[in-house]
């Protein structure tokens, strides 16, 4: 069979090759294998990229077919046709997953996992998912995994790019503009965008962009349309290309993982890698027998719903159960596989097949109002922050109260205090103050006193907040204060990180301010053991690690102690050793702190964890007056542990970072070192 007639062949299905099948098939179980082992399969989400050059392909091919054919002689026709075929597709299963994980989030989420979840339900009802996700983006993002339907980014990319796509196709062919031509022309304009913007330090914006995405799919269309118009590529070298092409994915499955400056130019392994073999046909032996073969047709024809299915799944079980245990993660992820697989045959069999076999206008309007029901409810669930009071929750209520404390901080403003706003914009620009925004601190404690603190350090600083606020505001004292994550603004020091330079301005900033401004004392928080390890800063490429922090902070108390002004340098808190433990106590009807702290890193282990950092500090600070160590573990570790929670609160808010409840259990010897030092003058290390 030719090529150009792959779409004049009519199925009783819709338009059919059944290598596309297997080539779906293989996407999917890349996408999978990557969510349910990344390490053993870091590449594997490139199986998304495979599916767009698919569905430009398919829908392309369809509408380019009905448009020269004038099967529709108006573009409100095309239109109604084309997205009743969409809906009757996309939404049947979309439907049950949304159902499944209301019901689910309502039985057994807290609160605030479940106020997360109404939103993703909304954005994924409303196909925005992908700019939801793209917002969210930043240093206490929340993990992926915890995301329930961080998965439908990609749908909703598709369906964005097809709101206009139906439209820029009907004008091209009536105003007889040469097609081949306007698809390469907009294919590579928007490469160009999606190279740029990876290069440029905007690698979540590429990501999750329509624009920059809409080049995969346009090189389906080309393709669609080339097959269509009889176009010979390379129509001697079918097999050539088929393998080739399976070669090209291999290789981006292998050498493409999630460090990867992705999509920029990687992303072109899997792109080509597909039209490849779309364009060898269903003749060649890799086509025709392998991913025609039958197995691999199934799991294609079942490769949508098993795509909503298996994340949404796996998160929400490692959400309530936790993933620490490797037994039950290796047995757990291995049952929910078949479990996926099973549900997605279902939803295909009995759900998604009749629905698309029905009377179409009734169809399309009763799932185009469920699928709206669903957003609305989800929204409704985002709003009234998860509907802590849920009746027929299996969540113990005080359970609910402990995970209430897990905040972050308590400023409304915090995120004004943490990664100045321009974030990842400060890599274009050059010269000297260029790096952050004038702007570059948030005023805490008595904003309008004239006595001044500065405060700053990396996102350990941050968790700080609520103390130095309630310091502030006790004490009469305006707090300047700001913070980068992963950052050690220090004299001279590069830390290793995507935004060093940042650092080093925030460093500059800070003590040209103190110059400037002299306030009355200078408190530093960082976790400084993080900054020990082998490649994490240096000075002048030639002094590294423990030599590198000695050097650089008794350069900088140095500075200060000329100015005469007191520092404070904040040890590290604890870290904790295992995930925040809310599966344990899920469930119980009488939680207690001493559950919770059945895991909790002990006070030995802290002493040596943080001894190496700690012996600096007291070291490089003795040598200065008017510098003092604060050891955080003191306000949160007793003689054997560091607890994770005490009085029914959370002192974390992850593994190393405070919650508010953390960070104010310090405060009271915050208040009386900082008031020593202030009435004496320093501590005399």
């Amino acid at each position: 069979m030719a090529i150009r007639d792959i779409f004049n062949r009519v199925h009783p299905k819709g338009f059919y090759r059944p290598d596309i099948d297997g080539m779906r098939a293989l996407a999917v179980l890349a996408v999978v294998a990557y969510h349910y082992s990344p390490a053993n399969f870091p590449g594997g989400f490139i199986g998304v990229d495979i599916f767009f050059v698919i569905s430009g392909y398919l829908i392309t091919g369809i509408l380019v077919k009905a448009i020269e054919g004038n099967e529709f002689p108006t573009f409100r026709g095309l239109l109604s046709d084309f997205y009743q075929r969409r809906i009757r597709r996309i939404f049947p299963s979309l439907i049950l997953v949304l159902i499944a994980c209301l019901v689910i989030g309502w039985l057994v989420l807290f609160s605030s996992e479940y106020e997360r979840l109404g939103k993703y339900v909304a954005a994924g009802a409303g196909y925005v998912e992908n700019f939801v996700l793209w917002i969210e983006a930043g240093y206490f993002d929340r993990a992926s995994i915890e995301k329930t339907l961080l998965h439908l980014w990609s749908l909703s990319v598709e369906e964005q790019f097809y709101i206009a796509w139906p439209l820029l196709l009907w004008i091209i062919t009536r105003r007889r503009w040469p097609l081949l031509k306007s698809i390469a022309l907009i294919a590579a304009v928007t490469f160009v965008l999606n190279v740029s913007l990876v290069f440029s330090g905007h690698a979540t914006q590429a990501f999750y962009s329509p624009l920059s995405r809409t080049w995969e799919l346009m090189v389906g269309a080309w393709l669609a349309v080339g097959h269509l118009h009889g176009t010979p590529w390379l129509s001697d070298w079918r097999s050539v290309q088929s393998w080739g092409g399976m070669t090209l994915i291999v290789a981006g499955l292998a050498l493409i993982g999630p460090t990867s400056a992705f999509p920029g130019f990687w992303v072109l392994l899997p792109v080509l890698g597909t039209a490849l073999i779309v364009n060898a046909g269903p003749n060649t032996f890799l086509n025709g027998r392998l991913l025609s073969w039958r197995p691999a047709v199934w799991v294609g024809l079942i490769s949508y719903p098993l795509y909503l299915w298996h994340w949404a799944l796996l998160s929400l079980v490692v959400i309530v159960f936790g993933d620490n245990n490797p037994t039950f993660r290796h047995v757990s992820r291995l049952v929910l596989v078949v479990v996926s697989i099973l549900l997605a045959w279902l939803t295909y069999r009995y759900f998604e097949g009749p629905v698309r076999r029905s009377r179409r206008g009734f169809t399309t309007i009763g799932l185009t109002v469920a699928v709206a029901t669903l957003g609305v409810a989800g929204l409704a669930v985002h709003v009234a922050a998860g509907v802590p009071d849920r009746p027929a929750s299996f969540v113990s209520a005080k359970a609910e109260q402990y995970v209430k404390s897990m905040q972050m901080d308590a400023l409304a403003n915090s995120r004004d205090c943490f990664n100045p706003q321009t974030k990842m914009t400060f890599l274009q620009k050059q010269g000297d103050d260029a790096y952050l925004p004038e702007k570059w601190y948030c005023e805490i404690g008595d904003i309008h006193s004239k006595n001044v603190m500065l405060a700053y350090g990396d996102s350990h600083a941050r968790a700080m907040t609520p103390t130095l606020d309630k310091y502030g505001k006790a004490s009469n004292t305006k707090i300047v204060f700001s913070s980068i994550g992963s950052c050690l603004p220090l004299a001279d020091v590069i830390v290793h990180t995507d935004y060093s330079n940042a650092c080093h301005e925030l460093g500059r900033k800070a003590t040209r301010f103190a110059s400037e401004e002299r306030p009355k004392a200078v408190i530093m928080i960082e976790a400084w053991t993080s900054y020990l390890g082998a490649g994490k800063i240096h000075i002048q490429r030639s002094i590294t690690g423990e030599q590198a922090l000695r050097t650089a902070l008794s350069e900088t108390l140095g500075f200060y102690q000329k100015l005469g002004i007191p520092v404070v340098l904040m040890g590290d808190n604890p870290h904790q050793l295992t995930p925040v433990p809310k599966a344990a106590i899920r469930f119980a009807v009488n939680p207690s702190d001493q559950r919770l702290n059945a895991g909790a890193v002990t006070r030995p282990g802290d002493e040596q964890q943080q001894a190496k950092a700690n012996s600096i500090l007291k070291s490089v600070a003795s040598q200065y007056p008017l510098a003092s160590v604060l050891e955080v573990s003191n306000a949160l570790c007793n003689a054997d542990i560091c607890p994770w929670a005490t009085q029914h609160e959370f002192l974390y808010y992850d593994l190393d970072h405070l919650s508010a409840a953390g960070a104010l259990q310090v405060y009271p010897m915050f208040a009386a070192h900082m008031h020593a030092i202030l009435s004496h003058g320093g501590l005399g290390n």
